[in-house]
């Protein structure tokens, strides 16, 4: 008769959750880095009015990067916003720019609504997992610490 301590119904409930989670966890995030990035974007045309939106709810002040119908991409910040163009006080260069609506083909204004959910999420599922290490690592309850010792006659 062989040992039921080598059995794989002698491992416990959480020895046998954490391996399969660690597997799961190991293959989501294979399989997150070896789909390209650019196939989770989807292409949203521009048009002048959703770039006169952006541009007015993004505001004056405000950096902003956009790229135009002939390759060129600006990166700078809104200094003035006209009812067919905007013009941009760029980083790198003391004479502003005025971009037509019309012309920008793609636009930046920063970090989306998704990846702020997406952030908080990860941090929240850190933060989860490391408390559940703490508590399963180190042993709170102080149980099982030093052997039982016989009482001395």
């Amino acid at each position: 008769m062989g040992s039921a301590l080598g059995s794989p119904s002698a491992l416990g409930f959480s020895a046998r959750f954490s391996a399969r989670f660690y597997a799961a966890v190991a293959s989501l995030l294979i399989a997150l880095f070896v789909v390209p990035p650019g196939a989770y974007a989807k292409a949203k045309p521009l048009d002048a009015v959703t770039v006169h939106a952006r541009i007015m709810k993004r505001g004056i002040d405000n950096p902003v990067a956009v790229a135009l119908n002939n390759g060129v991409e600006l990166w700078g910040r809104i200094i003035a916003i006209n009812t067919d163009s905007f013009t941009l006080q760029l980083f790198n260069d003391p004479q502003p720019v005025t971009v037509n609506y019309a012309d920008v083909v793609d636009m930046r204004t920063g970090p989306t609504r998704g990846f702020w959910i997406f952030m908080g999420a990860g941090i929240g599922a850190m933060a989860g997992l490391t408390i559940w290490g703490f508590v399963h690592v180190h042993n709170l309850q102080q149980q099982n610490q030093l052997p039982n010792m016989p009482a001395v006659p």
